[in-house]
């Protein structure tokens, strides 16, 4: 580990100049700014053939990235049963498909029009790429497809994601790879909030998490976050979903400044020059009473900026959507109308306004010499030219699908050495100019040399920042001090202790286990006046032998330790002699009303819980609908329609099962649900009876899925109808869980 540590901060101090035209590592490119650091090449074009280099029949609703020769996107694939989302590599020369790796969408509330709109990021280092699936998995493929790790951030860090499907786009800074998503998991994080998590680039494990604002009003806000160097500071700039601006420290996540521009979530991403951040929104101003407008904040001050950070302001232009470019000292913004708007970048004068279409989602991206290109999402894709006090149109094509409708494109294009790629729904398209060469300018400074290490910084970093881990086994932990530029791992004098769980710590950051059932704590080390945390969670193994939970063992009022999902919303209560836990039905909004509580990591052999359920009803009129969670899975018993339910991914949905069922409320229920996985599919079946009475030999409900899920979390489901802010509605009840790994097909 510490051999480790020296090497790669060698390794990305080389790396910072490398980083040149012929990727397009990041949605906004090198800069993440949409500044291309070369001449335009392409143009103008045709679909019929002029300067079209190659198109794919492989589309998506994203922006592609190009590193080594090779264009990467995730996309919606399928229809039916067989909708799933996938990521493609194809080459860079010929579109031709080098290879494909197909995923399931799972536990959401996004829609299918909706799959595939965060972007990929790619990594010059290790030629890893990495996506953020509409399921909640953050996956590292290296470039020739294999999986290196993945995290479930919906099952492992209580992703919260919303109907509208603005998932974030992660990025690279150095060795870790950042991520943003509103959670509520267990602990300090229990609350509510838009969260940044830093994870370890080579393995996936967390590096530091960071919670600079309050509580949103948006939780499907998708600015993503861009790294810079500051006044000698590395930074993440970051829009969020609560309407600020954050300025972060990028190497442990501290804030640094805060900006707010609206009470509602930003989605626009941030575009940074020196120590000057432009932002644009939508929203209700907090300083106005227009909608919108683009800032320029001096991101070199501290404290709250929002009265005094910013340079200059143009209010009421709603630019809620798109990404500012910032090229050739002047912004480019583009307006939910579909006006592209040309400002000067040191004072904010507005200089041009150009109008290319109805609906403006993707963001332009600018050359050296001018040539903007833009799309419109219903279906135009745009070639213009700024000459100083206008905008000219050099090359305009209209997009439309066999059926007459429009071919849309949400996303925006990457240019490399001369050639543009770019996303509709349904193609994907490669533009060249025969023989012509880019003429590039000298590659810009990245800042990025060394970006973990601070000269004016002395701190503490435990790794891994959050883990889970099975009752009983031993952990690693180690720790770094950095300081003037250096880093030392485990520095003499460091203090180990632990807080909330029944554990031992060595002092070379061992971590023995003394907990046998669910905990949750920290592990903190001391050093003189330095502290850093570390965030374990426990979950018990199961096998043969079942995981059984019964509550007995909580205090009135708790809930379990380390349950991802269920804080705010469930509480342990006494019903009918014993210990229950309880879904409250006080909150009337949407994130309350429903749980998806998940108790352990996910788990990669197929397995059956058992619960014992109760619903409670709100008068004659409203019953809840109650279940388990296994495998990805959610077995639901649905109190208004008398049902029983299957299902994977609820809005779609991709597969379901319905049956009749009659049961009643105020009245326990034993309910198995069991998921056995087989060469090429999965048998999903569950069965209900009243407790105390044998159980049935036949299942209640069973379907097969030709597209299983091969690992997941197992939780508890409930929805609880008829809440409203005057009065609760149904509340639901749990008790005597067990868990057990399925016996081996016969």
């Amino acid at each position: 580990m510490r051999i480790r540590g020296l090497c790669l901060c060698i390794t990305i101090m080389m790396l910072a100049t490398r980083a040149s035209a012929g990727d397009w590592s990041h949605w906004r490119g090198a800069g993440q700014d949409g500044f291309v650091r070369e001449k335009a090449v392409v143009k103008s074009w045709s679909p019929a053939g002029e300067n079209l280099l190659w198109k794919s029949d492989i589309g998506g609703r994203t922006t592609p990235i190009v590193q080594n020769g090779r264009v990467y996107f995730n996309a919606p694939v399928g229809e039916g049963q067989s909708l799933q989302e996938r990521v493609v590599c194809l080459d860079a020369d010929s579109g031709e498909l080098l290879w494909e790796h197909r995923f399931n969408v799972f536990l959401s509330t996004i829609v299918e029009n909706r799959v595939g709109w965060s972007a990929m990021v790619g990594d010059l280092d290790t030629g890893n790429v990495y996506v953020h699936g509409t399921g909640g998995e953050l996956i590292c493929f290296d470039k020739d497809g294999e999986v290196k790790w993945k995290k479930s951030l919906t099952e492992e860090f209580g992703r919260i994601s919303g109907y509208g499907g603005r998932l974030h786009t992660p990025i690279i800074d150095g060795d870790r790879i950042i991520i943003s998503f509103s959670n509520s998991s267990w602990g300090k994080q229990a609350k509510p909030l838009h969260r940044y998590l830093a994870l370890d680039k080579y393995n996936g494990e967390p590096m530091w998490w960071s919670s600079p604002g309050v509580i949103p009003i948006d939780k499907t806000c998708y600015s993503t976050p861009v790294s810079a160097l500051i006044d000698g500071r590395r930074m993440l700039i970051a829009a969020n979903g609560d309407g600020f601006v954050y300025g972060l420290d990028a190497g442990t996540g501290e804030r640094l400044w805060k900006f707010q521009l609206s009470k509602r979530g930003l989605n626009s991403t941030v575009v940074v020059d020196g120590k000057y951040v432009y932002v644009g929104h939508s929203e209700e101003n907090i300083h106005t009473t227009g909608m919108g407008g683009v800032v320029c904040i001096d991101a070199s001050k501290r404290g709250d900026l929002t009265g005094s950070g910013a340079v200059w302001r143009v209010d009421d232009l709603k630019v809620g959507y798109a990404s500012p470019a910032l090229a050739n000292g002047r912004l480019y913004v583009v307006d939910n109308s579909a006006n592209l708007h040309a400002i000067e970048a040191s004072s904010g004068r507005k200089l041009w306004k150009y109008n290319f279409g109805r609906v403006g989602k993707g963001s332009p991206v600018v050359t050296a010499d001018g040539i903007i290109y833009v799309a419109g999402q219903n279906g135009s894709f745009h070639i213009l030219r700024d000459e100083g006090d206008q905008c000219v149109s050099l090359d305009k094509e209209i997009f439309t699908r066999p059926d007459g409708l429009v071919d849309e494109i949400y996303g925006s294009p990457a240019v490399v050495d001369g050639r543009v790629y770019f996303i509709t729904r349904d193609a994907s398209y490669c533009l060249a100019v025969p023989g012509a060469k880019a003429e590039k300018l000298p590659a810009a400074p990245t800042g990025s040399a060394n970006p973990s290490a601070y000269a004016d910084q002395k701190l503490l970093r435990i790794t891994p920042a959050e883990v889970t881990v099975s009752s009983g086994r031993e952990l690693m932990f180690y720790c770094e001090l950095h300081q003037g530029g250096r880093v030392q791992v485990d520095p003499e004098g460091l203090k180990w202790s632990v807080e909330g769980i029944e554990a031992e710590i060595s002092p070379e950051g061992g971590l023995q286990v003394k907990a046998t059932g669910f905990a949750a704590g920290n592990v903190v080390a001391r050093l003189g006046d330095l502290e850093a945390r570390a965030r374990v969670r426990f979950s018990p193994r199961f096998g043969r032998q079942p995981l059984s939970v019964d509550f007995e063992d909580l205090e009135v009022g708790s809930i379990p330790a380390g349950w991802i999902g269920v804080a705010g919303k469930t509480k342990v209560v006494e019903r009918d002699g014993s210990k229950v836990l309880m879904k409250m039905a006080d909150k009337p909004s949407v994130p309350f009303t429903r749980i998806r509580g998940y108790m352990t990591p996910p788990v990669p052999f197929g397995y059956t819980i058992e619960a014992d359920l109760l619903g409670a009803p709100k008068g004659k009129r409203f019953k809840p609908d109650m279940g388990l969670i296994n495998m990805r899975y959610t077995f639901i018993m649905r109190g208004n329609a008398q049902q029983l339910r299957l299902v994977s991914w609820s809005p779609i949905p991709r597969i379901q099962k319905d049956v009749p069922f009659e049961w009643n409320t105020d009245t326990w229920y034993r309910v198995k649900f069991q998921v056995q996985s087989r060469d090429d599919d999965a048998v999903v079946r569950a069965k209900v009876w009243p407790r105390g009475q044998d159980e049935p030999e036949e299942w209640s409900i069973e379907m097969t899925d030709a597209y299983p899920n091969r690992e997941g979390s197992a939780g508890i489901y409930g929805y609880s109808t008829g809440t409203t802010s005057k009065s609760k509605g149904t509340e639901i009840f749990y008790d005597n869980i067990t868990i057990s790994r399925n016996p081996r097909p016969q």
